[in-house]
């Protein structure tokens, strides 16, 4: 059977407990990338719903989404619990949340939502059951490296866009894959701009008035 291996952070988690109950096999390590790691096939980050909210608003969720691709044949993030109750006193708009699951999609990093700790440990059984059945004579894959640094190019290239006012991490995304380089889309026309979808005329003038703005110095300083 493909082991399951726990971060060890994780190992005050109810779902370790969860995972003891059902007689699950697990082995608690340091983990580089996710939570769980279900026969280095199936990568699971687990978050509860106020700290998927949270790392949309500060980013680090689509930096944990690309790690999982990287590291993961399978890479699954895990929100314990509904948003209803986080929203009545959280100010963000639901759709922002649906938005960067539809993201997190579209980049093929799967969100799936349990009612709590138990059904995350069920769901483990069954992503380890799962890997069993399609791998009879069961070889763990090589592990991959992935570097975690906010320096990685991708990364980068993603921030160098979202800074710019109308662009989210979403729309970065979906510029890069259409322009393959940040050069490219900085130096593309505006009817080039419109080609890319979600990119109106609004939005594209408010890209072009960044770009080729006189900049305007806003500190006081010696002028050379």
């Amino acid at each position: 059977m493909p082991l399951i291996l726990v971060d060890d952070r994780e190992k005050r988690s109810p779902v370790v407990e969860e995972l003891q109950r059902l007689g699950v096999e697990f082995k608690i390590e340091r983990l580089d990338v996710a939570d769980y790691d279900v026969g280095g096939v199936y990568g699971v980050e687990r978050k509860t719903p106020g700290d998927f909210i949270n790392s949309i608003i500060d980013r680090r969720l689509f930096d944990q989404a690309t790690y999982l691709r990287e590291a993961f044949e399978v890479p699954i993030i895990v929100v314990e619990g509904g948003f209803s109750r986080v929203l009545r006193y959280r100010r963000i708009n639901p759709h922002a949340i649906f938005g960067a699951m539809a993201a997190l999609a579209e980049n093929k990093i799967s969100v799936i939502q349990t009612a709590g700790p138990r059904e995350t440990a069920e769901l483990l059984l069954v992503l380890q059951k799962r890997l069993e059945k399609k791998k009879r004579t069961y070889v763990p894959p090589s592990k991959k490296r992935v570097i975690k640094m906010n320096t990685s190019v991708p990364v980068v290239q993603l921030n160098l866009l979202s800074s710019i006012p109308g662009i989210s991490f979403e729309m970065a995304d979906k510029i890069l894959r259409y322009f393959k380089t940040p050069r490219r889309f900085f130096a593309a026309p505006p009817s080039e701009l419109k080609k890319v979808p979600g990119l109106g005329e609004k939005r594209v003038k408010r890209i072009i008035a960044v770009l080729d703005t006189i900049y305007t110095p806003l500190y006081a300083g010696d002028e050379e």
